[in-house]
């Protein structure tokens, strides 16, 4: 049946594959989108602050269409478009943060960041050079079907999140309690919608696997190209709603735990997919691109998380360098990833 569809969608060349993703990835945005407001609506309704909403809530939600793109992926037999879709996503995800505090250079987005979301931002650097480094032994270790690798991140993320000790704000009411609906109105609201946009991302995904695969083999670009750069950036695209929205908002908090968060909770999928592969733990059948991908993606991290621990370090005009050497580190991934 995959064979079938590929063939199907590589028939014509690379318009059909093309147009397909870009539909599907329209999907996944709009998708996305709705899942990151219900979440936000649960978080509050729930009582929850927007620390714990970042961190955690809106973490794992965001990182739903990474989620069921990886797996598929694995389930499909295309591994490294889910690995690479994790190093692309953490490398895009920092290179959100990176442009907000180029564009918003006025107010200075990431000054004001709480010191909490530094030991989120190690926690994710730590499982990401975790993941790395297993590639680059080749997938060394298993515990049944489980990468003994993609096992001890897991174990690492539990004991990080349960080490990291932040202070819960109260919840501002949402706008609809405020209007006087009851809150069990509003949870029960955005359960459903919550609930209904998770169907919609695990119905889509599939052809936006496909469609990936489909592209990498008609352009030759590679599926670590496209799984780092195309569907990295593409799953990425919930967290860029989310923190956009934040930092307007002025919940700078909520913004830099989303995109951490993210990152860390992303390296937690790799268990998954390893579950889900027909043939193995999925890091013992990583490219070595994705290698480049994870070190850049750590680049970045380390780069921002340097940009919020020195809020009054040295600018070059009215720009960070901080901000302006993760934009180099992904146009190094363009550069490194690219076939020859």
């Amino acid at each position: 049946m995959r064979g079938a569809a590929l063939a199907s969608l590589t028939a014509h060349g690379i318009v059909l594959p093309m147009a397909v993703f870009t539909l599907v990835a329209g999907l996944v945005f709009l998708s996305g989108s709705r899942l990151t407001r219900h979440a936000d609506a649960i978080a509050e309704a729930s009582a929850l602050g927007r620390l714990w909403i970042g961190t955690l809530l809106l973490a794992a939600s965001t990182s739903l269409p990474e989620l069921t793109t990886d797996v598929y992926s694995a389930a499909l037999r295309a591994p490294n478009i889910g690995i690479g879709d994790l190093m692309g996503s953490a490398l895009a995800n920092m290179l959100i943060l990176a442009l907000l505090d180029l564009v918003y250079f006025r107010r200075r987005v990431l000054d004001d960041i709480s010191r909490n979301h530094l030991m989120i931002g190690a926690l994710a650097i730590i499982l990401t050079a975790l993941a790395g480094a297993d590639i680059a032994a080749g997938g060394r270790g298993r515990i049944g079907p489980i990468g003994f690798a993609s096992a001890l991140i897991v174990v690492i993320y539990l004991v990080g999140m349960r080490a990291v000790r932040t202070e819960l704000p109260e919840a501002t009411p949402p706008e609809q309690l405020a209007l006087g609906a009851t809150r069990r109105t509003v949870l029960r609201s955005a359960v459903l919608g919550f609930t209904l946009a998770a169907l919609t991302l695990a119905l889509v995904t599939p052809a936006l696997v496909l469609s990936a695969e489909a592209l990498a083999s008609v352009s030759g670009l590679g599926e670590s190209f496209v799984g780092t750069l195309l569907v990295g950036l593409t799953t990425s695209i919930p967290e860029g709603v989310t923190v956009l929205v934040a930092v307007r908002l002025g919940a700078l908090d909520l913004a830099a735990g989303n995109a951490f968060g993210s990152n860390a909770f992303n390296m937690c999928i790799l268990p998954a997919m390893d579950l889900a592969s027909p043939t193995g733990p999925v890091l013992r059948q990583a490219a070595a691109a994705n290698l480049i991908g994870a070190q850049l993606a750590v680049l970045a991290m380390g780069l921002v998380l340097l940009r919020i621990l020195t809020p009054r370090g040295r600018s070059l005009g009215p720009w960070r360098p901080e901000s302006l050497l993760v934009l180099l580190a992904y146009g190094a991934a363009i550069w490194l990833l690219a076939p020859v």
